[in-house]
């Protein structure tokens, strides 16, 4: 199971991908508030374009970014350019340093291609992590992963996309697609060509006690989990949202 962001990766924030990192920031700064104090690190595993450094810029925080996309690297170094960048898996980076907050945003725990793979990279995030630190990072439930069995059409000026998926429920796993038609430069006299954006993404969920049992198993002793948006009871959630410490 491959979800290798290629051309994707350069249209990602123009396709409005970068929405929910956006969301994120404001999340965290009311995470930073309600706790009275800001980390002074944090590890972004699978930070795609890094959307939420930039908006993040002004915490003063120290961010290392990490995905296994070479695009999404190449587009996060460009839009920010004092941060830390690094093409890597992000069960198999390791640091010299450890962080105040690890973070795994935005459906990248569903990326993960085998449980035995997601038990990794919670290892990975333990290993990286300050004694006092948090994990915080988002799980798409069945519920989520069933909402892909919809098609969806965005019309803009710049693009029109499209974005549909299926969901097999006895694998607990949706194959999701992405295509978009981006509007290119006009020439004088000559209508505006589109270039054809296409990208599948496969996405997996487990049970909340799995996700649980491979958290303490990887030395997690505090572990929260709540429904991402608050207007939904945990358990028909469609996107979990977990805070954890050693």
């Amino acid at each position: 199971m491959s979800n290798a962001y290629g051309d994707f990766s350069a249209y990602y924030d123009l396709l409005g991908w970068n929405a929910f990192a956006k969301n994120a920031a404001v999340r965290l700064k009311a995470f930073f508030e309600l706790r009275g104090k800001k980390p002074a690190s944090i590890l972004d595993l699978a930070c795609g374009t890094g959307e939420l450094e930039k908006s993040l810029r002004n915490t003063g925080i120290r961010f290392t970014g990490v995905d296994a996309s070479a695009g999404m690297i190449r587009v996060a170094r460009k839009k920010v350019p004092w941060g830390r960048f690094i093409v890597s898996d992000a069960a198999r980076i390791r640091l010299s340093r450890k962080f105040d907050m690890v973070l795994l945003l935005f459906d990248s725990a569903n990326h993960m291609n085998s449980y035995a793979h997601l038990l990794r990279v919670f290892r990975n995030a333990a290993r990286h992590l300050n004694e006092s630190g948090y994990f915080i990072f988002d799980f798409l439930t069945e519920c989520g992963l069933e909402e892909w069995e919809q098609l969806n059409i965005r019309r803009k000026k710049e693009y029109t996309l499209f974005w549909y998926g299926h969901y097999y429920p006895e694998k607990m796993l949706a194959d999701i697609f992405i295509e978009a038609f981006i509007r290119q430069t006009a020439q004088r006299e000559k209508p505006a060509n589109y270039r054809r954006v296409f990208q599948k993404i496969v996405e997996k969920t487990y049970p909340v006690n799995d996700i649980i049992v491979a958290l303490r198993g990887c030395g997690f002793s505090k572990i929260m989990a709540s429904p991402f948006d608050p207007e939904e009871e945990i358990k028909r959630a469609t996107r979990l949202w977990f805070v954890c410490q050693l």
